[in-house]
């Protein structure tokens, strides 16, 4: 007995469309990293102990960043 798809227009995702993905949430992970991190280290050297100014700042501006990125790659398609 042969089998028929119900829907043939209906295409399965491809593992080319995972592995995008799974490398915009590394990179975006890695933007947010290094932000924080770059934060961190300023705060240090600057002296900022009890309230981490940079590190808030960096954080957030990474994080804006990265989902600035994530969608405009997301849209380009």
């Amino acid at each position: 007995m042969e089998q028929t798809n119900p829907n043939p227009k209906k295409k399965s995702p491809t593992p080319i469309n995972y592995a995008k993905y799974a490398g915009m949430g590394l990179q975006m992970a890695a933007i947010m990293g290094i932000g924080t991190y770059a934060g961190v280290r300023l705060d240090d050297y600057i002296g900022f102990k009890k309230f981490p100014v940079f590190t808030l700042l960096f954080s957030l501006v990474s994080v804006f960043g990265a989902i600035y990125y994530f969608i405009k790659d997301f849209l380009k398609k």
